[in-house]
């Protein structure tokens, strides 16, 4: 699944996370998009982070989780997983539950094709598992209208909304 684009003077590179070394290479990339979040106040786990991840290790034909680099450094992640729907038999969806381009590389010729690169590699994961639909619950809270763009112009349709109603003084904050 590795994949090299050039853009100007850097390539990205992806790559399906293989080894606890890449779990580890991805600490201060998912901790950097849960501090840019909606959920910047919740407390982060790494323990919670890691077991989440480590299923794209142990179970590969259900989870993913795709890295995009730049000079040997994430960039990038995105990770999905492949199941029924909830109360449906037979047909599979992948559910895109972290998609993030760190902020650095954001509003760059490289952030737009590494966003790209990584949808394009979970759109080809998710047909190699015969998957009807992909879904993506965008719930960070960030640069929602672009995000709404690039998932248009990917092909993606609106089927619905995300809606929160805050029952503390702050998003994620806990009492």
């Amino acid at each position: 699944m590795a994949e090299e684009t050039s853009a100007s003077n850097c390539k990205i590179q992806l790559r399906l996370a293989s080894c606890q070394d890449d779990l580890d290479a991805l600490r201060p990339l998912s901790t950097a998009f849960h501090q840019e979040s909606r959920f910047s106040k919740v407390p982060y786990s790494f323990d919670k982070r890691d077991a989440l991840f480590q299923r794209a290790l142990d179970t590969p034909d259900f989870s993913a989780l795709i890295i995009a680099e730049r000079q040997g450094k994430p960039v990038g992640f995105l990770f999905c997983t492949v199941g029924e729907y909830i109360v449906g038999t037979g047909d599979l969806f992948t559910t895109i539950h972290s998609f993030y381009i760190s902020k650095d590389l954001r509003n760059t010729l490289a952030s737009g094709r590494a966003a790209t690169r990584l949808i394009k590699s979970a759109i080809k994961w998710s047909k190699m598992r015969q998957v009807q639909e992909i879904m993506v619950h965008v719930t960070s809270g960030l640069d929602l209208k672009r995000t709404d763009r690039f998932f248009r112009h990917a092909g993606f349709e609106v089927i619905g909304g995300n809606y929160a109603l805050a029952l503390s003084a702050r998003p994620g904050a806990r009492e």
